[in-house]
């Protein structure tokens, strides 16, 4: 693990139908939320829009301070926004980077995780057979399996996500160039281009979202979980109650742990994202660094499915090197507000 992060502030390091879990995704919602969907090119994502400018930095964390109004992602990214990604830009390489966007971990997951995996790949990537993905249907789900979210994302993988989206997301849109330049790198620690349409969100950006709230009562306007909650969200099946979230490997989930996006339906942050208190960790643009100030990983934040309680609440960051990947990994990007 990394140590003496760049942006550290103060004295912590820190089966369900479609029609049911859509509907619920979106009752008793808080006001302050203002969610819209973002088509560009060939997907649509939902955000909302995370207002109060300026607001202070959390008083136990120093995390939380941001000047400008943006907007996040409602939920994580979604298999089946990732197969239509993979199918645009993923098809034909003779690029490591490209090729692996794509992970035989989405595919063949372990039995505890999912009985049924997310993506297929077949073909062999050339232009006469080129590579197609499949999104895997889960029987319990149907036509609702591309509403899991999608694993094994690597920081890189999520930052080509970013790229395609700011160039249109189309079948010619670059993943190297736009928010991030990368140019098929697959190590190394990359800053966001001060242009960026979309993005992977900032330490403060993610941190707001999930634990600020302006209307908490007290000085100190920043909740402990992500559910707007001091208390720690109920390890339980979806959709739960008011406080609960897939983390901390409920045995309730055993063998179905990559539920669909926003399923807790009642456990919502104040400006109205889901899952920030589990489901996968999300990655974040804060950057760590060694005892020789060199920049070595990235941050995540967030619960996940796999593990527990520390990294639910503000004061549990963690930081992989940003090739991490692994079948609690994920994401979540920041846009320009709407």
């Amino acid at each position: 693990m990394g140590i003496n992060p760049v942006f550290f502030k103060s004295k912590f390091l820190a089966i369900i139908l479609a029609g049911v879990f859509l509907l619920s995704a979106c009752s008793g919602e808080s006001s302050s939320s203002t969610s819209s969907s973002n088509c560009v090119g060939l997907v649509c994502i939902e955000a909302v829009n995370v207002a109060n400018a300026g607001n202070p930095a959390d008083a136990d964390t120093g995390f939380g301070a941001v000047s400008d109004p943006y907007a996040i992602g409602k939920y994580e990214v979604k298999v089946g926004q990732y197969v239509v990604f993979l199918n645009a830009v993923a098809t034909t390489t003779d690029q490591d980077a490209i090729r692996d966007l794509w992970s035989p971990d989405m595919q063949n997951l372990k039995s505890y995780v999912s009985a049924v995996g997310l993506i297929t790949r077949a073909g062999l990537g050339t232009s006469t057979q080129p590579y197609v993905y499949t999104e895997m249907v889960d029987s319990s789900l149907g036509a609702n399996s591309g509403e899991r979210a999608i694993l094994n994302i690597s920081w890189f993988s999520a930052a080509r996500f970013a790229n395609w989206l700011h160039n249109g997301a189309t079948a010619s849109a670059s993943t190297e160039t736009g928010a991030y330049t990368l140019n098929y790198a697959t190590s190394g620690v990359f800053t966001k281009n001060a242009d960026a349409r979309w993005w992977i969100p900032s330490e403060d950006q993610w941190y707001k979202a999930a634990y600020y709230d302006p209307t908490k009562a007290g000085s100190n306007k920043y909740w402990k979980y992500p559910t707007r909650s001091d208390a720690a969200p109920v390890a339980e099946a979806f959709p739960g109650g008011s406080n609960s979230a897939n983390y901390d490997s409920s045995p309730a989930l055993e063998g179905k742990r990559i539920t669909p996006v926003g399923v807790y339906a009642g456990s919502f942050s104040y400006y109205g994202t889901y899952d920030q208190a589990g489901l996968m960790w999300e990655w974040n643009d804060a950057v760590y660094t060694d005892y020789d100030s060199k920049p070595i990983t990235r941050s995540m934040r967030g619960g996940s499915w796999s593990l527990g309680m520390i990294n639910v609440s503000k004061f549990g960051p963690r930081d992989y090197e940003p090739s991490y990947d692994d079948d609690d990994s994920g994401f979540r990007l920041a846009t320009t507000r709407k």
